[in-house]
């Protein structure tokens, strides 16, 4: 019970905690966090020795336990709110049952809930409050009432999408296995989210944990050094690249070129902060042994198995971006998945990709929270890939494109300006969600003239009809 040791000291104020964040510079309710999610990794390592095979009966309440004490540490009393949707969507399923009704008011009462959250705790800086978890508890929740509705039409005989099957639960979770769930020490604060059927087969021995924990300890170890190699990397990079010298009037004095990269580069690095955390948390998970993802064969024909089943971030296509659907495809990948999953795929009725994709985007802003930045970061998302998915298919159908990326010397220039253009863009697109408020991130659009309006809304009415026309002329 390391937190609640943790909170006795704070409370008899002998804890170091606030001392080392006032060394390194952050806030001790950013260092808790810290501590909380490379806590993980040892409360694995003691999950293993002691509990999974000693306690078998008691591995449930062995994560019920360890998320409550790692609740409490970061949110005191505030740590009931997490707990309030868990016997809102327990009591639904018994009384509606799974399916359509529950989805509902499953998706009403958890996005209400946090959405309330956010409008009483939410100020101007990034804040460290209960609803950092009750954020991914959200999406938790609403895909179970999901996976519940469609284990009732696979009893039916419905058929289901591969990806439905692998989630999709015929028999709803006893009280405590939700509240396991929920509290599950690694993904507990800040992701990734994961379905109850993972969860549920990871219970229950369906995973190789024995045959193969030198595979998934090596993976853990690797993950958690590339955790604090970009930890490492946040810190030095926001160092040199400070969203104070953004907001600065000193930021106005330097070159329209320099202000973009400066802001592009910003970006980047601020990144860094999120793909710290998963790569930490990802690496508990491994290690807790929840992230086997089947097997798969290899070109010698051996089969091995997979442990990327909690993987967050993608490195490789993340960091060699040259396009925006890189970074879709890459970051946040699991969050990613379940709009896919969950709320695009389930829009198909209304008949049309771009509605779907604009309905979708509009609940993961609502999902961020009430400030006027989450909602322009989304419609830049909207704008750059409806932009993409259109220009591409055009200029890669082009000769002198071909040319360009079969030439060894050119294809290094058109990677270059690929690669400029989106961590230009990436900038500013992500101004506004670290901001927030209207009145700062408008300043600092306008400090960059606006070049993201000006490059990508007018697309569809100016600059696709000039492009086909001179494609036509060639």
């Amino acid at each position: 019970m390391w937190g609640l040791f943790l909170s006795v000291l704070s409370w008899l104020q002998l804890s170091p905690v606030p001392f080392i964040a006032d060394v390194i510079g952050t806030t001790e309710p950013a260092l808790k966090l810290l501590i909380s999610i490379l806590m993980g990794y040892p409360l694995a390592v003691v999950y293993h020795k002691y509990v999974r095979h000693q306690y078998k009966e008691h591995r449930n309440n062995y994560f019920i336990l360890t998320g409550l004490d790692m609740a409490y540490y970061n949110f005191g009393l505030s740590m009931f709110h997490n707990v309030i949707p868990a016997v809102v969507i327990y009591l639904t399923t018994m009384v509606l049952g799974p399916g359509k009704k529950n989805v509902i008011v499953s998706l009403i009462f958890n996005m209400s809930y946090l959405l309330i959250g956010y409008i009483v705790t939410e100020s101007e800086d990034y804040d460290i409050t209960w609803t950092m978890p009750h954020c991914v508890l959200t999406l938790k929740l609403i895909a179970l009432s999901f996976d519940l509705w469609d284990g009732k039409k696979m009893s039916k005989g419905e058929e289901l999408s591969a990806n439905t099957k692998k989630t999709a639960l015929t028999q709803a979770p006893s009280f405590l296995e939700l509240i396991g769930f929920i509290y599950f020490p690694a993904c507990f604060l800040v992701g990734p989210i994961f379905s109850f059927r993972r969860y549920s087969d990871y219970l229950n021995d369906k995973f190789p944990l024995d045959k193969e924990e030198a595979v998934f300890n090596k993976q853990a170890m690797t993950r958690l050094l590339q955790g604090v190699a970009y930890l490492i990397a946040f810190q030095v990079g926001v160092s040199v690249f400070s969203m104070k010298y953004i907001l600065s009037d000193e930021f106005w004095d330097a070159s329209i070129f320099y202000r973009h990269l400066y802001c592009g580069l910003w970006a980047h690095f601020a990144l860094y902060k999120y793909i710290s955390c998963w790569l930490l948390t990802e690496a508990s998970c491994i290690r807790f042994g929840l992230s086997f993802n089947g097997t798969e064969k290899k070109d010698d024909d051996t089969v091995v198995s997979k442990w990327d089943g909690c993987s967050n971030i993608k490195l490789l296509r993340f960091e060699f971006a040259t396009k925006f659907q890189h970074y879709i495809e890459s970051f946040n990948c699991n969050t990613n998945h379940f709009a896919a999953e969950y709320i695009y795929k389930r829009l198909k009725f209304l008949g049309d990709r771009n509605l779907s994709q604009g309905c979708t985007l509009l609940f993961l802003a609502l999902w961020h929270g009430t400030r006027s930045g989450y909602y322009m970061t989304f419609f830049n998302e909207f704008m750059i890939m409806y932009m993409e998915k259109e220009l591409e298919p055009i200029i890669s159908k082009t000769k002198i494109y071909n040319q360009m990326w079969a030439n060894k010397y050119t294809s290094y220039i058109l990677y270059f300006l690929l690669k400029l253009y989106t961590i230009v863009f990436m900038g500013w697109s992500l101004v506004p969600f670290d901001v927030k408020v209207f009145s700062k991130w408008c300043s600092i659009y306008a400090s960059l003239y606006f070049s993201g309006f000006l490059f990508f809304l007018p697309w569809a009415f100016a600059y696709k009809p000039m492009l086909l026309s001179v494609k036509n002329k060639l």
